[in-house]
């Protein structure tokens, strides 16, 4: 009797009394806390906000004060044939946007955005990249510059679309986003 008594008793037990322990993390809630953590030091190590460096974009640039947002999606055309290549869009130095801004003074025109493209691929003969520029329209004068040497060397433009811009590199480097005023040609005199 005193057997079954104390087994009802320490069964009674195991099944009242509450469990206090704390729970513990899941494994997808440690590698989700993880790769945040990972993303916010790459981003920061870019000088980019989150959002900037999780869309290859950059929308906020130093010595720029309206910043038309600027990124890349992938799909570049490597000397004639689609690859699945994106160029990584950076953040440029303070003083190439300041460069951009006074050769844009001297077209007349104005810096829509400045960044520094780079990609693992380096041996080009040509690259067709389409960028994504926020709010820009067909019919738009957007020039695209890439600094050179020091000097700012005009590419070519084959597309204008709405938010959407396609230019021709022929090598990786830092490009300026220009709209210029549109120039009429010149009519000969009747």
């Amino acid at each position: 009797m005193k057997k079954l008594l104390a087994l009802t008793l320490a069964g009674t037990m195991i099944f009242s009394v509450p469990v206090l322990a704390a729970t513990s993390p899941t494994a997808q809630a440690v590698v989700a806390s993880t790769v945040a953590e990972t993303v916010a030091d790459a981003a920061a190590a870019e000088n980019k906000t989150v959002g900037e460096y999780m869309n290859n974009a950059v929308t906020e640039v130093p010595g720029l004060d309206e910043a038309t947002p600027l990124g890349q999606g992938g799909h570049v055309i490597i000397n004639g044939a689609p690859s699945n290549q994106t160029f990584s869009v950076l953040k440029p130095e303070r003083g190439t946007v300041d460069s951009a801004k006074v050769y844009a003074e001297n077209l007349g025109g104005k810096v829509l955005n400045v960044a520094l493209i780079n990609a693992s691929i380096r041996n080009f003969q040509t690259a067709t990249v389409n960028f994504y520029l926020k709010g820009i329209a067909a019919g738009q004068n957007i020039k695209v510059y890439q600094l050179i040497d020091g000097v700012w060397v005009e590419l070519t433009v084959s597309e204008i679309r709405e938010d959407h811009m396609v230019v021709n590199m022929t090598s990786l480097g830092t490009l300026a986003f220009i709209e210029v005023p549109v120039t009429l040609p010149i009519q000969p005199a009747q």
